[in-house]
């Protein structure tokens, strides 16, 4: 999971450093998709335009909009960055949907576009649902009256930059897209996405936000706007 965090940042890094170049091209499309894994949905539609470089035209980057849901069975969300609590917001169902602005960048190589993105800021809604909360130790914290009850808990609403920190909502990709025709592609990935709850009350360590990350494989549909 690391790794695939460290090839998004230097892809990234990258694009800022070729941003000296002049630019010659500007072109956008739309991906239709889902990804999959052990009961977990994650699909998605993702609307991203890109700039080629004159002197580098097989190299581009871009930004986009990305639309997502994430929809799940049982899953237990934990609060991050509390190594000395085990305390968990346990769900029978998880359904979550959002919004995010992202950057990215891409290699094209003859019929192929290779590349990665990221969320950098967004908003989440879904339905509010129950979680379970329960804690394993002795020792009683400031939820303790919660402990084995419901808590009211819904998609956290405002995220930023999910890839790096914890307790936020949204995606990352891996990708690589063949362009079978000049009007239609398929592109297959790998997102690594996070989603995360916040309950209506503080819990241990006055904590809201409950989080879990995920990892699935995806295939899309890939229609150009213009070229």
């Amino acid at each position: 999971m690391r790794s695939s965090r460290l090839i998004v940042l230097f892809v990234f890094i990258s694009s800022f450093s070729a941003f000296s170049q002049s630019l010659s091209r500007v072109s956008s499309g739309i991906d239709m998709g889902v990804g999959y894994q052990d009961a977990v949905w994650v699909p998605s539609i993702t609307y991203h335009q890109e700039l080629s470089l004159t002197n580098f035209s097989w190299f581009r980057i871009g930004w986009g909009v990305r639309a997502w849901g994430y929809y799940a069975g049982r899953t237990n969300l934990v609060p991050q960055n509390s190594a000395f609590s085990d305390d968990t917001l346990k769900f029978g169902k998880i359904t979550s949907n959002g919004a995010s602005f992202l950057l990215g960048a891409n290699f094209r190589l003859w019929k192929f576009d290779i590349g990665a993105n990221t969320d950098l800021v967004g908003f989440a809604f879904g339905v509010k649902r129950r979680g379970l909360y329960t804690k394993s130790t002795l020792f009683e914290g400031e939820g303790a009256e919660y402990y084995n009850d419901y808590v009211p808990s819904g998609p956290s609403t405002f995220n930023v930059l999910p890839l790096a920190l914890d307790k936020q909502n949204g995606q990352s990709e891996l990708f690589v897209r063949y362009w079978i025709t000049d009007r239609i592609g398929l592109k297959l990935g790998y997102v690594h996405g996070r989603v995360t709850y916040s309950s209506d009350v503080k819990l241990d360590n006055g904590q809201k936000r409950f989080s879990t990350s995920y990892g699935v494989p995806y295939a899309a549909v890939s229609f150009p706007l213009y070229n």
